[in-house]
């Protein structure tokens, strides 16, 4: 009787076993369990592609955001002064009044103090960081970009010339960008020894929540 009861438990194990390897698996099931670790950057590179090949001119980017200047240091001394103390990311963070937005200014490895290569905006978070407060009710750029924008609103700024980087139901990334050769009205690549200037916008329900400009590491 023993010896029936452990064929009998046998030959269910064994089945069991094999009905999990004959089960087919969904394809998407596949892919939610392995996640792709690096699709914004995939998602960037087809973007920056796409405006490769497309001869659209952007030829009037932004430069400056509320007085400061990309890479003029003097122009930083007069709106954050000369005593602020830079991140492990060679980065200074500041908030506007009020603390709801913040201001990130990065400092590319090599450069003096002060002098800026990228400029970015964002709504604050509900934790206080202890951020510089600037006597700004918000943050904008020359051309009027602010957070809060359409994208409507900002294409009348910047025009067409962009590529999606990511959209999802309610959020989308567009992406602008020129480098040389093709920097020949504003000469800001020549006239900053720079490589590549881009920008990026990232909207949710058809509100500017994040935004940032500047030119890339050499």
């Amino acid at each position: 009787m023993r010896n029936i009861l452990t064929l009998l438990l046998i030959s269910t194990l064994l089945t069991n076993c094999n009905n999990s390897q004959t089960k087919p698996v969904d394809k998407n099931e596949r892919l939610e369990l392995v996640p792709e670790p690096d699709k914004h950057e995939r998602l960037l590179g087809e973007a920056i592609q796409k405006l490769n090949k497309n001869n659209c001119d952007f030829s009037e980017p932004d430069t400056s955001l509320n007085g400061i200047t990309l890479r003029n240091s003097k122009s930083a001394d007069n709106v954050i002064g000369t005593d602020n103390k830079i991140d492990e990311k060679e980065q200074y963070h500041f908030y506007s009044l009020l603390d709801s937005e913040t201001l990130t200014l990065t400092q590319h490895p090599g450069d003096g103090k002060n002098q800026f290569s990228v400029f970015s905006v964002s709504y604050s978070d509900k934790a206080d960081h202890g951020y510089k407060q600037l006597k700004v009710e918000n943050f904008q750029t020359e051309k009027g970009i602010k957070l809060g924008l359409t994208k409507k609103q900002l294409v009348e700024k910047l025009g067409n010339c962009y590529a999606v980087v990511d959209s999802t139901e309610n959020c989308i990334e567009l992406y602008y960008r020129f480098e040389n050769p093709k920097d020949t009205k504003t000469k800001i690549l020549e006239n900053n020894n720079m490589p590549v200037y881009y920008a990026t916008y990232t909207f949710c329900k058809d509100k500017l929540i994040y935004y940032e400009f500047g030119f890339e590491y050499p």
